[in-house]
């Protein structure tokens, strides 16, 4: 099948980022030199997440959750970062989710790369409470953290290691690391009330809400088989017929995958469309109201419908955007489009490490409706 046009970029800037917030410059690679550090530990935007476009509301944000940092709100050509270095310092920052267009999403400790888990497990008390959700107030551009692990009832050995938010319940896998063996566990538990109202303890707070924290969260065991089926790859034939259609001209031998998140919604959905032994080479997409796009690491981006409150490009038909070309060593990581603004991010990778990062901002008006 024939490749839809490519569409050159024609304006865009790009910015790198470090732990006191991001800064404008010509390319990827004048950013300053940082020492490479696993990509858990870096600085870096570990995930974007896209609000859904409400009636009349074209400025509709994107969030970017920065590691080691705090977030970055996109709204239309405005970026804003809300840092809270504190709070982020000793955890990284992942798992970027929704509810109720709030941005949602995890602390944890990796325990190959992260000094300070063994210190904090040593000296960990009954009193002292590890967040492990996190929720961005969009309105007090402020942090809450939502549960801690006296919520899920962790031992002093143990932390979550991954989750999985499916828009009814969230599935939690937990790392027990014990002297002699290391264990695994899978929790599972459904939430019957807005998210903040489920604070972790605090008797400031108690007393001035009145709730009693501990019967908002009620907790059951899940299994291993539940949990991997629901992080595992699906059959690229099981992707959203909008997805499939935005990219059927791709030949059929084509080996890759797609990160699907939808616009204000739950945990991505990985879809693989494997060919033998072939590479696979990844790919990051997004559902919105009225575009569905779909972002390759060299850049290449396959882009249907039409941004808010803008007219249907090409008959609904797919085009191609070629994002600038990064040095070598780069790749593009993830993208939201808020307004006429399409931000993506990227960064210098060599196997697990991360370098330097950023993200780059691109006017769709001028290139998809030649304003």
């Amino acid at each position: 099948m024939e490749l839809p046009p490519e569409t050159l970029v024609l304006s865009h800037n790009w910015y790198y980022i470090n732990a006191d917030g991001f800064n404008k410059i010509n390319s990827p690679k004048d950013a300053p030199l940082v020492m490479k550090k696993p990509y858990t530990e870096a600085c870096r935007i570990s995930g974007i997440g896209q609000t859904v476009s409400l009636s009349g509301n074209r400025n509709a944000p994107v969030y970017a959750i920065v590691n080691h940092s705090g977030v970055i709100e996109f709204n239309n050509d405005e970026a804003t970062l809300y840092s809270d270095k504190l709070m982020f310092k000793d955890f990284t920052a992942d798992g970027i989710v929704f509810m109720n267009d709030n941005p949602v999403f995890s602390f944890y400790k990796d325990s190959f790369f992260n000094d300070t888990l063994n210190s904090q497990l040593s000296s960990h008390t009954e009193d002292q409470d590890i967040s492990v959700l996190v929720q961005f107030d969009v309105k007090a551009k402020t942090f809450f953290p939502i549960l801690n692990t006296e919520t899920l009832k962790l031992t002093p050995t143990s932390q979550v290691t991954d989750y999985h938010w499916d828009g009814n319940y969230w599935y939690y896998c937990i790392k027990d690391s014990k002297a002699d063996r290391t264990e695994f566990s899978y929790i599972q538990w459904n939430p019957n009330t807005a998210l903040l109202s489920i604070l972790p303890n605090d008797p400031k707070i108690d007393s001035e809400t009145n709730i009693d924290k501990k019967t908002k969260v009620e907790l059951s065991k899940s299994s291993e088989d539940k949990f991997r089926k629901l992080k595992q790859p699906r059959n690229y034939s099981e992707a959203p017929e909008r997805v499939k259609k935005l990219l059927a001209h791709l030949a059929e031998n084509f080996a890759f995958s797609v990160n699907l998140k939808t616009a204000g919604g739950p945990s991505p959905r990985r879809y693989e469309n494997k060919i033998g032994d072939k590479q696979i080479l990844e790919a990051v997409g997004q559902l919105a109201d009225t575009w569905t796009a779909v972002m390759f690491k060299d850049g290449t981006m396959y882009f249907s419908g039409a941004i808010s409150e803008r007219r249907i490009i090409n008959n609904s038909k797919p085009i191609a955007i070629r994002l600038p070309k990064l040095p070598e060593g780069f790749i593009y990581t993830d993208f939201g489009i808020t307004g006429d603004t399409l931000y993506a991010s990227w960064e210098e990778v060599a196997f697990y490490e991360t370098g330097r990062s950023g993200f780059i901002s691109v006017d769709l008006g001028q290139i998809l409706y030649n304003d």
